[in-house]
């Protein structure tokens, strides 16, 4: 009968210049609705011929033939366009606030895969002083 030996096999991966993921940009679809744009919609209404919707004997051929008529002229006339937004905005956020999140998030790469005590309370060190500034920012303005 045949033995069996295992071996430990291992294989390791260093991942250099690790960026972090920045979010998509939030978009906002709006029609673009004014004076102009309601007079021209009237008169895109006013082109249109009415003869399927007026001549038809079945209520809900009637209906949808008047809808289908009636929201053509309206997508045509009101397009969604896409706009982006920042709903999101903090002016108490600073260049330097930004720069030191984007240091603090370096830092807790490195303490999650170490078992450093010094680098590990120099991270929360950080943490507490970004913090502390953050909320005198915060009150400031």
């Amino acid at each position: 009968m045949p033995q069996w030996t295992i071996r430990p096999c291992a294989q390791i991966l260093t991942v250099n210049n690790i960026k972090t993921h920045k979010p998509a940009a939030h978009h906002l679809t709006r029609r673009t609705v004014n004076d102009s744009t309601i007079s021209a919609f009237q008169l895109n209404l006013s082109y249109e011929s009415w003869d399927n919707v007026f001549n038809g004997d079945d209520v809900d051929i009637i209906f949808n033939n008047f809808l289908d008529t009636y929201l053509k002229c309206f997508y045509h006339t009101f397009p969604l366009k896409k706009c982006q937004y920042n709903y999101n905005i903090k002016p108490w956020i600073t260049p330097e606030i930004k720069k030191s999140s984007q240091h603090k998030r370096v830092l807790y790469l490195l303490c999650r895969d170490t078992e450093d005590s010094m680098l590990k309370n120099y991270y929360e060190r950080y943490c507490r002083i970004l913090s502390d500034v953050i909320k005198i920012a915060k009150k400031v303005l």
